[in-house]
């Protein structure tokens, strides 16, 4: 979700309510909706924390910045407010171009966005991060982190990422090392909003240009995609198989946009994909029905990566549910849940946060969901280019039936 650059002082309804009612508002959303409260104990720690620097806020600037420390805490990505300050860390994965994670002690980047500004300042998959900001990664990270949270593996990798996010204005230093090298990489981050692109590329590839490609450029979120949708499927209809690309689907998205370019893929009415909300039991596994003049029926490969996430995950795990197809990459954004959005009454800011928890058919959560065909960006197989697509490529073309006669 794109997050509004706030620098206007409270408006006059915030004054009667006050930045702390605010706070209290929030935190109420999160003790009654939030569907992965799973460390209570740590929530209450983190509210008596953070609460007495919202209550001295002067301005949003200040509210802002007290709610996203208390956000921080959650370790959730999937936690938000729809605004920032120019300071305020980037979120993970939507507006972010570098995974890193913990690997035998040493922070690693996993995954680099390609084309992306940390792509062309040169920091690539593989390599160690050595400081961020001019500080040694493990200091860095332990002076992110509660005290009671800085051994935990799952907190140290969300801090890690955060950091590399860096802010969502001016340059971020990285070192990074490759072997024995250590360089310095200068990320230049710009808190512009991109140019409008096409929400879907459809292309046909292959030796004989008889296999489809279908790249979504969009987070799933609108109902117009599933008009260009429908129309790039009509343009490869008659390939022999169908290479779904969704690692441009990196936040938030709507489960019924979702759920209707599944349908163009089902071949009769069957169970997709399991919802819980917050204080339900699970409920019985929801099934999607054919939709459209025709059903895409040859075999699908779904490109995912860490810039998967939200409903792009749903899309995918309901694509393997559905036609049995396989997903190729990396492991995927791990978002929690379906979101939930609140409006705090005195700023009118506007916060989101997961209030449905998202599985497979099977049981298995949606967030642990892995490629059933892996690709290690560090250490890839195949040619130059894009490790992914080649092997998705490759598993098309062998799975692919061959048309009767071909020459």
């Amino acid at each position: 979700m794109a997050a509004t650059l706030v620098t206007a002082p409270f408006v006059a309804r915030a004054a009667a309510s006050g930045p702390a009612a605010d706070f209290d508002a929030f935190c109420r959303a999160i003790d009654e909706g939030y569907a992965f409260l799973d460390r209570p104990a740590d929530w209450r720690a983190s509210r008596s924390r953070w609460r007495p620097r919202a209550a001295a806020a002067r301005d949003l600037t200040g509210l802002i910045a007290a709610l996203e420390g208390l956000i921080a805490e959650l370790e959730d990505p999937h936690v938000g407010l729809e605004a920032h300050n120019p300071g305020s860390p980037r979120p993970v994965p939507a507006a972010t171009d570098l995974w890193g994670e913990w690997v035998d002690g040493e922070a690693r980047l996993s995954a680099v966005r390609a084309g992306s500004v940390a792509d062309s300042a040169g920091l690539h998959p593989g390599q160690g991060i050595v400081s961020v900001g001019g500080i040694a990664i493990d200091a860095a990270v332990r002076a992110s982190l509660p005290r009671s949270r800085q051994a935990d593996p799952r907190a140290r990798d969300f801090a890690l990422r955060r950091l590399l996010a860096g802010p969502w204005q001016g340059a971020l230093s990285i070192e990074a090392r490759r072997g024995g090298l250590v360089k310095r990489f200068d990320v230049e981050r710009s808190d512009t909003t991109p140019g409008a692109t096409p929400p879907i590329i459809a292309r046909r590839i292959g030796e004989d240009r008889d296999l489809g490609y279908l790249r979504i450029k969009n987070n799933l979120g609108e109902e117009s995609l599933v008009a260009h949708f429908d129309s790039a499927l009509g343009y490869l209809k008659d390939t022999r198989g169908l290479l779904v690309d969704l690692r441009e689907t990196q936040s938030g998205g709507s489960p019924a946009v979702a759920a209707r370019i599944l349908a163009r893929f089902a071949r009769s009415e069957m169970p997709w994909i399991v919802r819980a909300p917050h204080g339900v039991g699970a409920l019985p596994a929801q099934r999607i029905a054919p939709r459209g003049p025709f059903t895409f029926e040859g075999p699908v490969a779904v490109l995912v990566d860490r810039w998967t996430a939200g409903e792009g995950e749903s899309l995918a795990v309901g694509l393997a549910a559905v036609t049995r197809a396989t997903l190729v990459g990396t492991p995927m954004a791990g978002l929690h849940g379906d979101l939930r959005e609140v409006r705090l009454p005195g700023a009118g800011l506007r916060a989101h946060f997961p209030g449905t928890r998202v599985a497979r058919v099977d049981g298995t959560p949606r967030e642990a969901v892995k490629p059933s065909l892996a690709v290690d960006l560090a250490a890839p197989s195949g040619g130059p280019g894009d490790p992914i697509l080649y092997q998705g490529l490759k598993w098309l073309e062998a799975h692919a039936p061959a048309r009767p006669n071909r020459k």
